[in-house]
C-alpha cells in the first residue's frame, strides 16, 4: 500500500486523510473574500483562517464550490477565487440573473498542486454598484487528493 492512499476507516493513522467543508452566510460588499465558518475539518492539511483556507504543501487539493446569491433582477455576481492573494479569472464564475429573477448561482471545481510552501485559498465577491443588497450563501469542499512530494510504496 503506498503512503498516499487513505483509509481512515480502518483505524490506522494515515498520512493522507485530510478534508474539510466550509461553510458561507453573509451580505458583504462587492469586491470583498467571504467569510467562511467550518463545517467540518479532518486531518491536519487543510485549515481555515477566516477568509482564507489554509493548504500544507506537498499535496494536490480539490476544490469545490457552490453559492447561491440575490442580486437583484437583472444583475449578477461574480465568484473569483485567489490563490496566495492573486486572483484566478480561469477559476472564476460569472453568475448572472434574469429580468424576471433576483437569484444567482455559481459553482466550479478546480485543483491546486502545493509544492513547497503552504498556499492560502480565498474567494472574492464582486457584483454591480446598481446592487443595494446581497445575500449569500454557500459551501466550499476541499479534499487533499494525493501526496506530490516524498510519496514512497511499503
Amino acid at each position: 500500500m503506498c503512503y498516499n492512499e487513505c483509509h481512515c476507516s480502518s483505524g490506522k493513522p494515515q498520512e493522507l486523510c485530510s478534508y474539510a467543508q466550509y461553510g458561507v452566510q453573509s451580505n458583504p460588499s462587492s469586491n470583498t473574500d467571504l467569510s467562511m465558518m467550518t463545517l467540518f475539518q479532518e486531518g491536519k492539511q487543510i485549515s481555515l483562517m477566516d477568509t482564507k483556507i489554509i493548504l500544507e504543501p506537498g499535496y494536490l487539493y480539490l476544490i469545490d464550490f457552490i453559492f447561491l446569491a440575490t442580486p437583484e433582477a437583472d444583475s449578477f455576481m461574480q465568484i473569483t477565487p485567489k490563490i496566495n492573494g492573486s486572483l484566478k479569472l480561469l477559476y472564476s464564475f460569472f453568475a448572472p440573473t434574469g429580468s424576471a429573477s433576483r437569484n444567482a448561482s455559481a459553482s466550479g471545481s478546480f485543483t491546486i498542486p502545493v509544492i513547497e510552501d503552504s498556499a492560502a485559498v480565498s474567494f472574492n465577491l464582486t457584483y454591480p454598484e446598481s446592487v443595494r443588497n446581497i445575500d449569500i450563501t454557500g459551501a466550499i469542499s476541499v479534499t487533499a487528493l494525493h501526496k506530490i512530494t516524498g510519496s514512497k510504496c511499503r
